[in-house]
């Protein structure tokens, strides 16, 4: 059995560190148009809403506390990461926080929302190839030059603890599933949480879920070593990122299945969640819907679902026929 990166101590740490730039937990709401749809008694289904965090997204769990961990003469230094969007908008908020500057390499053809919440927190931005040999290379070469402290967007262990903390939140207020659902990318959500669910709530099923056109975890756990996606493509870019070194044996211990979803089915659920929940959400958030959605569940049992962001682009909206975004 191989060593995990974390324990749940680790996630507790990080939880008091983080707390006070945090707020008030994410809310969690019941869906109850779901529970009603599915007919069955005493089905209780619960969201723990992320896409409401600071920055939208959960990454800012894990951005805060390696941020803060830092000591004093290497965070003066800067922090630096490469990202899609969403770790590198968690990580120039924190860095605005501890008063360092923050430089986020960000690929080519990212999110515009995305990259105005980068720079909006106070991000320098540079481009990269859309490849994870490109984002890889270029945070090295930034880190080289510059003299700045990487901070990995997922595969890092103050990250996935700092993840933790979305767990151990949701078991406050619901300390007993049957069924938790997360979204996969890189691991960091799922592995935090799966180190929370395995302390306090053993018995839970977990349920990893990522889009078929980018299910490199899957791939790997067929073959039991890290496979990537040959050509990850998906509507769900927050999940596009190969599984980690640190995040896969978690998940490969810790995790009971996992499952894909296609880019239609993501779609369609991005809709649902608008309609049903009154909430915008990510493709990334929308795969948890979509797998909930085909998931044998059985009369009073208890489903906890975890969105992990709400950061959506106009463009994203055109395409489902909704052209001036949600609301207008």
């Amino acid at each position: 059995m191989a060593e995990m990166a974390i324990d749940y101590v680790d996630v507790q740490l990080a939880r008091s560190r983080i707390r006070r730039y945090l707020g008030d937990p994410t809310p969690i709401l019941r869906w109850r148009a779901f529970e009603e749809r599915a007919g069955l008694p005493g089905l209780k289904v619960y969201v723990k809403c992320e896409n409401l965090g600071p920055t939208g997204s959960f990454k800012i769990r894990g951005a805060l506390n390696a941020v803060l961990a830092l000591p004093d003469h290497l965070a003066r230094k800067g922090v630096a990461t490469h990202s899609s969007g969403n770790h590198g908008a968690a990580l120039a908020y924190a860095a605005r926080i501890r008063d360092i500057p923050a430089v986020i390499v960000v690929p080519v053809g990212a999110s515009p929302r995305k990259i105005d919440l980068i720079r909006q927190w106070g991000g320098r931005i540079v481009e990269c190839e859309p490849t994870q040999e490109g984002r890889e290379t270029a945070l090295s070469r930034v880190v080289l030059e510059q003299g700045c402290v990487a901070i990995p967007p997922y595969d890092d262990a103050p990250v996935i603890a700092g993840q933790g903390t979305v767990m151990d939140e949701f078991l406050d207020e619901v300390p007993a599933l049957d069924y938790l659902l997360v979204p996969i990318g890189g691991g960091g959500l799922i592995s935090g949480s799966a180190i929370v669910a395995r302390a306090r709530c053993p018995q839970v099923r977990l349920i990893g879920v990522e889009p078929r056109g980018a299910n490199d975890t899957l791939r790997s756990l067929a073959r039991g070593v890290r496979t990537p996606h040959p050509a990850p493509a998906t509507i769900a870019d927050g999940l596009k990122a190969f599984v980690g070194a640190l995040t896969f044996p978690i998940i490969q211990q810790m995790v009971d299945q996992v499952v894909d979803v296609t880019d239609e089915e993501i779609a369609r659920m991005v809709l649902l969640g608008l309609e049903e929940l009154r909430m915008v959400i990510e493709p990334s958030s929308a795969t948890v819907f979509a797998a909930l959605a085909s998931l044998s569940l059985e009369s009073a049992c208890t489903v906890g679902v975890i969105l992990s962001g709400g950061n959506v682009d106009r463009a994203f909206w055109e395409r489902l026929g909704v052209p001036s975004g949600p609301g207008k």
